[in-house]
């Protein structure tokens, strides 16, 4: 079954076979790799799969939900179809093989491997799920110094432009409507996929001052959002950078990591007043949880931003 929403060239599919028929499901993969995918897929006939696809212009975005095992292929005569993309797999879990260029790369757990559509391939699965991004060749030719010759080349999970593409994919939305926005993410994906495969001299510089800067920005963003009690000197010592360099990245986004930290606090406190979790905190207590240490501050801040008390706001709890 899949579940498409679309805008002109923007897609986003869940596909699952769950709900099918035995009989049904792999006739149902086979149909979504041959047209979306563009790979030839073999597996167990009665396997139910599970995956999201988001789909904008010149980036994939792709993520096995459930655990696979099949073998899929490109096989030569596939290769006149004119697909020229290449796709960043990183594996979440159990086995994945690529055999390409006379190269086989088995990742580990977070390590990543790179398939290069314009040539042949066989990727096998074992229980395995991945996360993915499939960008054009030509994006990343002009930064990367030979794409072709990282085919099927494993990428160790703690390089550091692996680990932020990671993040970074993981932390953007479905949909990005907002055409421009779209464009520079996927650029920012380009910066990060041709660093982890080798980028030159100058793909390295722009690299620096686009993409990285934003993959930390949002990973940065990410961490304060999970544990909105962390200071700045935490955030840096945890990314492995400079106070002050997570302080320009905020300010280059036309922000401030103080103003950033104090929103995300202050949503933290009214998620929290408006659960029946936290019936039986205390004002004082959620206010530190969330990440004040003065609780006037924390009272005017909040009825700022909110018009009200957060003991006005707990009574409007339902329940």
């Amino acid at each position: 079954m899949m579940k498409t929403v679309e805008e002109r060239d923007r897609a986003s599919l869940h596909f699952s076979t769950r709900d099918l028929p035995a009989s049904k499901r792999l006739p149902a993969l086979r149909e979504l790799f041959d047209k979306s995918i563009r790979l030839e897929i073999d597996a167990e006939p009665g396997h139910a799969v599970e995956m999201t696809m988001h789909v904008a212009p010149g980036l994939r975005r792709a993520k096995m939900l459930s655990s696979l095992t099949a073998r899929v292929t490109r096989p030569a005569q596939m290769l006149a179809d004119g697909e020229d993309t290449v796709c960043l797999m990183m594996k979440t879990a159990g086995h994945m093989a690529l055999t390409q260029c006379r190269r086989e790369g088995v990742p580990q757990v977070g390590d990543g491997v790179l398939l290069v559509y314009r040539e042949p391939a066989l990727l096998q699965f074992v229980d395995a799920t991945y996360l993915s991004v499939r960008v054009p060749f030509n994006a990343l030719s002009t930064l990367a110094n030979n794409v072709g010759a990282a085919a099927a080349r494993s990428i160790p999970s703690d390089t550091e432009a692996l680990s932020l593409l990671r993040n970074y994919v993981a932390n953007l939305p479905e949909r990005i409507a907002d055409p421009e926005l779209g464009r520079l993410s996927a650029a920012h994906i380009y910066d990060l996929i041709a660093l982890a495969i080798g980028a030159t001299d100058e793909g390295r510089e722009i690299a620096s001052r686009r993409g990285i800067r934003a993959a930390r920005l949002e990973t940065i963003k990410a961490d304060l959002i999970q544990n909105t009690a962390l200071h700045l000197d935490q955030l840096a010592a945890r990314q492995g950078i400079s106070p002050r360099y997570v302080q320009m990245l905020f300010e280059e986004a036309g922000t401030t990591f103080s103003e950033f930290a104090l929103q995300r606090r202050l949503d933290a406190a009214r998620n929290m007043l408006t659960s029946p979790r936290y019936a039986n905190w205390s004002i004082t207590a959620i206010a530190l949880e969330a990440g004040f240490g003065d609780l006037s501050h924390f009272n005017r801040r909040f009825k700022r931003r909110y018009f009200m008390t957060p003991s006005d706001m707990r009574r409007q709890r339902p329940g």
